[in-house]
């Protein structure tokens, strides 16, 4: 029977036991260890894991594959306590959602007789901890696999199986490029959430605002509602990444702030473009490439031959039928 390790039992740890087991395999122990009592016995009356430990180090002896699965500024004193318990060959991946910096710390602190493959699965929730845990969570997700580059076949075939297992779809990539993709569209956005909140938050007018606030202005800070420790170790460990991200975000609203002062059909083209490929995005019919955006077509532009899904397709008339009308009055009022 082979041992899998998973160390740190909270949403995402405890969400990968509860999948793995979901999935029925026999011939695997699941052990859980976490710092937290509390949590250890709730992620086993759960049923996340086969078995808990109180002590690491027996935790993961004997495992073939070791998931780290705690905060991102956690995990080089994880690597600095486990590494001398390691089994000879294991596979030893994380989940955080940053990598470069993980990457150094495996290869300091790892022994070389094991194998280290990051991993960071696109996927989670505001609302942390063991009770939130769902075997449903990966579902679908993209799933980021990070080997180093001496990591051994077997054990990128685990972490791989394991993907697999929990319904995830792995893509491979490099450290640096991980940390670029998702300083984009994941951690940038924590960042823009918060400034919108505190924004409004920090000014005389507050209570007025708050009492007008509606779904708009609650989807987009959303964010601000997730763990607060968690965010701050994201912003520490991919700084460089998130602040460029952050610069090109202030052009674009520089950009579209500039875009009020021109007329209304231009001002309706641009929103018509964005709302184009955010659908195109949705449906997935631009992921394979990406094509630059669209200018407006002309009224007699056979769209029915462009290639696009039936639902692209009808969404292109219906926009098309709008923008005609919405141009249509533009120039009336000339």
């Amino acid at each position: 029977m082979s041992r899998i390790t998973i160390i740190g039992l909270g949403l995402i740890g405890g969400s990968l036991g509860l999948a793995i087991k979901a999935a029925g395999h026999k011939d695997v122990e699941l052990v859980g260890y976490d710092y937290s009592g509390r949590v250890r016995r709730e992620a086993k009356k759960r049923g996340a894991v086969d078995d808990v430990e109180g002590n690491v180090a027996k935790a993961v002896d004997g495992a073939g594959l070791v998931i780290v699965a705690v905060p991102p500024v956690q995990i080089i004193d994880v690597f600095k306590e486990v590494g001398p318990h390691l089994s000879e060959g294991a596979a030893v991946t994380d989940v955080a959602s940053s990598k470069r910096l993980v990457l150094q710390w495996a290869d300091e602190f790892l022994p070389r007789y094991c194998s280290f493959v990051g991993g960071h699965p696109m996927a989670g929730k505001t609302d942390q901890g063991i009770e939130n845990a769902e075997a449903g969570l990966f579902k679908g997700a993209p799933y980021a696999v990070v080997p180093t580059t001496d990591a051994s076949e077997t054990a990128v075939r685990s972490v791989l199986g394991m993907v697999e297992t929990i319904g995830a779809t792995a893509r491979f990539m490099a450290a640096d490029e991980h940390d670029d993709l998702v300083g984009a569209v994941s951690h940038m956005p924590i960042l823009a959430s918060n400034a919108l909140f505190t924004m409004l938050r920090g000014t005389e007018s507050w209570a007025d605002f708050g009492k007008m606030a509606g779904p708009a202005y609650r989807d987009l800070t959303r964010l601000v509602d997730g763990d607060p420790q968690m965010s701050a170790e994201i912003a520490l460990t991919n700084k460089e990444r998130i602040q460029y991200w952050l610069d090109r975000y202030i052009l674009e609203l520089n950009r579209y702030r500039d875009l009020l002062d021109e007329d209304e059909e231009t001002i309706f083209n641009a929103f018509f473009d964005a709302n184009l490929q955010r659908f195109r995005f949705l449906q997935g019919d631009d992921l394979d490439d990406v094509p630059p955006v669209p200018e407006m077509p002309d009224k007699g532009a056979v769209i029915g031959g462009l290639m696009l899904s039936p639902k692209l397709y009808d969404k292109m008339r219906e926009m098309m039928k709008h923008s005609d009308e919405t141009i249509e009055r533009s120039r009336r009022r000339r």
